[in-house]
């Protein structure tokens, strides 16, 4: 993968930690609602599968992030972050083979390979299918969402070029 490539994937790493940075701040700030408890689930739980699939592709086994552990409001945009910056570090190492592949077991047990450029979009998208889902609890409230899409993102960074 050269060096355009990865810096692509950079940037989707950096668009999904946009995306939970915006709606973590728009739960925070915004009014209550019944379902408040299930958004920041579904935001904890991107987290956790984004740390779960590094220690995949890292080879640590003994992982005992859980796939649906919850944090607290206040630690959401914090655990994002960390886990941004080790993915980020991992796909600028140009010493690392993005074409590699990667054997892991599912939180089923079934052994699986996947290379890790598949990894990366599959984390992308996996994110973008739960906030969706955070959206749409969010409009079954009677609340406007925030704008999440790539192309809102894309649009704020083409205004800073």
């Amino acid at each position: 993968m050269n060096s355009s490539e990865r810096q692509k994937l950079q940037y989707l790493f950096q668009f999904d930690l946009w995306c939970t940075r915006k709606l973590s701040d728009f739960l925070d700030d915004g009014e209550d609602f019944d379902e408040i408890v299930a958004c920041r689930a579904f935001l904890s739980h991107i987290i956790n599968a984004q740390e779960i699939w590094f220690h995949r592709v890292i080879g640590f086994v003994d992982s005992d992030v859980e796939t649906w552990g919850e944090f607290e409001p206040d630690e959401i945009k914090e655990e994002a972050k960390s886990i941004h910056k080790k993915w980020i570090s991992l796909i600028g190492d140009h010493e690392v083979d993005m074409d590699s592949v990667i054997h892991y077991q599912n939180s089923k047990g079934v052994n699986y390979k996947s290379s890790l450029w598949q990894i990366c979009h599959h984390l992308i998208i996996h994110g973008q299918h739960h906030r969706a889902q955070i959206s749409l609890f969010l409009r079954k409230a009677g609340i406007e969402p925030p704008p999440i899409d790539f192309i809102h993102y894309s649009r704020l960074d083409s205004k800073s070029a």
